[in-house]
């Protein structure tokens, strides 16, 4: 496999002390700074029939100190549109992580909480519709790994692969409505995001 697209630098998100749905923006100094980071697949029927895989990953860094989260206090969550100005919504979803289940952040320095989520697609302008597996994962601070694994959602209905780009996707964070990350300073990171086949 091969990295066929590659998403440009985004921007920290600080995570919200309440309920939230942000997707991660394109950072200061890249075209298109403050806009929403979108991966586009390549068009022209590149992948018209063709597998591929969308890959994003990051961490959320946590303030040093002892404090318990949340039962579910984040997920991450992969989207998809065939429109230029498609929203990291609900109904855009393709593949969300589990939520992170509660754990205890004890430390004297600052620590991370990791994540990478994977979706494996395939579509052809016959049916113009992707499908495929989801998988993601989620580490907490002192180990704990969660992992799933499942059918992405058909999003979007419609898929032309000749087009340019046939879909985007992007990447985003989920907050609990007291998510209990000790906010402030807990902030979200978007490391890699790219599409290779």
């Amino acid at each position: 496999m091969y990295i066929i697209s590659q998403a440009p630098a985004a921007a920290p998100i600080t995570v919200s002390s309440g309920a939230s749905t942000v997707a991660f923006n394109v950072i200061a100094g890249e075209p298109g700074a403050g806009t929403q980071c979108n991966l586009n697949a390549p068009g022209s029927n590149k992948l018209n029939g063709q597998p591929f895989t969308v890959r994003a990953a990051g961490n959320v860094t946590l303030q040093a100190g002892t404090y318990t989260s949340a039962a579910t206090p984040i997920s991450f969550v992969l989207y998809a549109g065939n429109t230029a100005s498609f929203a990291a919504a609900v109904g855009n979803g393709i593949f969300s992580t589990v939520a992170v289940a509660i754990f205890t952040q004890s430390s004297a320095v600052a620590t991370s909480l990791e994540w990478e989520v994977e979706a494996q697609l395939q579509g052809d302008n016959t049916g113009a519709k992707l499908m495929g597996l989801g998988r993601g994962i989620t580490m907490t601070p002192s180990g704990v790994q969660n992992f799933t694994y499942t059918v992405t959602a058909v999003v979007p209905t419609s898929v032309n692969f000749a087009a340019e780009p046939p879909v985007q996707f992007t990447a985003g964070i989920v907050t609990a409505a007291s998510n209990l990350l000790n906010v402030g300073t807990a902030v979200a990171n978007l490391t890699s995001f790219v599409i290779e086949a």
